[in-house]
């Protein structure tokens, strides 16, 4: 078959047209694109392109006690040659180069991303075309995926999935049988089964830390494929069936491989393990064991919730965003009771099977057990597996919920919805007839019709993700509409309201965290540069005032976070502020140059400090001159 007419071409070109925005591809630097990409020194080229292997995803060396430990080498020096390839083609005496080619690049990347969900399909759904495009299309049209797409500092999720897919791909294709033939190997199937997904496994690895579960899934895969449940598979061994043995002797060699690979990362993390935020993450790091498994499984509901109706999306979902549940009363805690009880029991069906009728016996007409094998495989090898890293059930992790860690995890839900939609397209009722009549007829259309309506509501909702993502303005504005308890977001939608020198909504949106005692120092900076420009000065400096004693404080306690450099940062824009609401002409020089001598890196308190000198140095001289 020419590779145009495969469904994988189909559902990549579409996923790709549905970035392709001119308006999103020239889009602004925005959210962390700073840390991972402009402020990173192996991007930028500070320092030499192998210090990719010996540094973190946002430029700090992986044995500094500082590091986030997220180490990406794959996904920095991709950003690396976009870097070098935009400030060839940038404009003369451009400081960054265009997002242009950062942006063509990811879309492209997810793209080839649906193309491989595509062809993965087929390994579910054998030769069924129609299911291929159906999850072809749910997958690359769907809005939830714009964080990751339209956010240059999330490539890596789209590059761990590409190696992910192909380690899936490549064992998938080596351990199929047809019916009544036994499995034949030879050095093309070890390197299928055992080199090419091992590599891959590597490098989707070091493109994100979830790809450390890749051969997890093909575990899962082949086990629901061939064997279904644990019983039959021990009944099978105690018949010394040959592909049982098989199977156990193939998930040996890929587990000793996943330990050693796994291992070799985490060595690399150094001395130190990584710092995280709890507020970013409270449900994660909450005390009470009954809040923290009610909270974290809350999550996995919002998440569901997300994959259905893709409406309440945003980058940010720290803090105060999600109550936490913290008694048995709440109403949300029966959700999550529900949830716990379903996985139960996609996960008793893997270990003991089900009464479901066997070949050749008369069947059921919804739940039949292809129906059952096919729903566990959606959970676990493709749900389940490329979320563990992510769900604070391993280790607790950095986030509460972020949209883009359910990217490659969506696959499984295509896979379910897909499924449903099956059930529905009867045999009965192959093409829409002019006259609906039989009940299968119904089903067909019902099915036909919310298909064609959910996919033209992901494309619009994606083209509006899309256009919020290429400015942070729109991105925060979008995302105060949908979260607006975070104080992260708070934070982010003030500042870029100040930048628009829109004063008086910034200084609504920030009040909740003006004080330093609520969210921190650095916020206060921002707020109380906010109340100047409304002439609120007494304000601000109260607020300035409680701040530096902040300051104080984090000195005295001290921690990984709270350096001498970050803290003299803080307390050098706190003083640019102060220096702002000072009325006396000396005086403000003066504090700007306390502000100077507290961070001499503070580029921004070293240009007003200079402009204000300046000023003074003419001053006098008209005084002298008797002006």
């Amino acid at each position: 078959m020419k590779f145009w007419k495969s469904a994988s071409f189909w559902t990549g070109a579409i996923a790709i047209l549905a970035y392709w925005d001119d308006e999103a591809l020239n889009g602004k630097w925005v959210y962390d694109d700073a840390g991972s990409v402009i402020k990173n020194v192996v991007v930028n080229g500070q320092v030499p392109w192998k210090e990719a292997f010996t540094r973190d995803y946002w430029g700090s060396p992986m044995a500094e006690e500082q590091s986030h430990k997220s180490f990406r080498p794959i996904t920095t020096l991709s950003l690396k040659a976009n870097y070098v390839y935009g400030m060839k083609n940038a404009e003369k005496d451009a400081k960054y180069p265009p997002t242009y080619w950062f942006h063509v690049v990811n879309v492209l990347l997810h793209g080839l991303v649906t193309a491989l969900i595509t062809r993965a399909t087929s390994f579910v759904f054998m030769n069924d075309v129609v299911s291929q495009l159906i999850v072809g299309f749910l997958f690359g049209l769907h809005p939830v995926h714009a964080e990751v797409v339209s956010n240059i500092t999330s490539r890596g999720e789209m590059l761990m999935s590409i190696f992910n897919l192909i380690a899936f791909l490549s064992f998938a294709s080596c351990i199929q049988k047809k019916e009544g033939e036994d499995q034949k190997f030879g050095i093309s199937s070890f390197i299928g089964i055992y080199i090419i997904p091992w590599i891959s496994m590597t490098l989707s690895l070091f493109s994100k830390e979830q790809g450390a579960t890749t051969l997890i899934t093909l575990v899962l895969y082949d086990f629901l494929q061939h064997h279904g449940n644990v019983l039959a598979l021990l009944d099978k061994l105690k018949a010394k069936d040959k592909d049982a043995w098989t199977f156990t002797f193939r998930t040996i060699i890929l587990a000793i491989q996943t330990v050693l690979v796994v291992l070799w990362r985490y060595i690399l993390n150094g001395e130190t393990s990584p710092d995280f935020i709890v507020e970013q993450n409270p449900a994660g790091f909450a005390d009470d064991r009954f809040t923290r498994w009610f909270s974290v499984t809350w999550v996995y509901c919002l998440y569901i919730r997300d994959s259905i109706y893709p409406v309440y999306l945003s980058p940010d979902w720290s803090g105060l965003s999600i109550d936490l549940i913290e008694k048995v009363t709440d109403p949300r805690a029966l959700i999550v009771m529900c949830l716990w009880y379903c996985s139960g029991v996609s996960f008793w069906n893997m270990v003991v099977g089900d009464d479901s009728p066997k070949k050749g016996e008369p069947t059921r007409k919804f739940w039949d057990a292809d129906t059952m094998k096919i729903t566990n495989m959606a959970v676990w090898p493709f749900t389940f597996s490329p979320f563990l890293l992510s769900s604070n059930i391993l280790v607790v992790v950095g986030l509460m919920k972020a949209d883009r860690v359910i990217y490659l995890p969506l696959f499984g839900f295509c896979i379910l919805e897909n499924l449903l939609l099956k059930k529905l397209l009867m045999k009965d009722a192959q093409t829409m007839p002019m006259i609906i009549e039989t009940k299968e007829q119904w089903k067909f259309a019902a099915a036909y019709f919310f298909l064609l309506f959910q996919l033209a509501f992901f494309c619009g909702r994606t083209h509006e993700r899309n256009i919020a993502w290429s400015d942070s303005l729109k991105l925060w504005s979008a995302a105060y509409a949908v979260n607006p308890r975070s104080h992260h977001t708070m934070y982010n939608f003030g500042y870029e309201l100040s930048i628009k020198r829109r004063f008086s909504e910034s200084e609504y949106v920030m009040r909740p965290i003006g004080n330093a005692r609520v969210q921190g120092p650095s916020n206060t900076f921002v707020y109380a540069m906010v109340l100047f420009n409304l002439a609120k000065c007494d304000e601000a400096d109260r607020l300035l005032d409680i701040a530096f004693d902040v300051i104080d404080e984090k000195r005295a306690e001290g921690g990984v976070r709270d350096t001498e450099s970050s803290l003299a940062r803080t307390e050098s824009n706190l003083l640019v502020a102060r220096a702002h609401c000072e009325k006396d002409f000396y005086e403000t020089g003066k504090i700007l140059y306390d502000a100077v001598q507290t961070d001499p890196s503070n580029e921004y308190a070293i240009g007003l400090a200079t402009e204000q000198m300046q000023k003074i140095e003419r001053y006098e001289k008209m005084r002298a001159q008797g002006v």
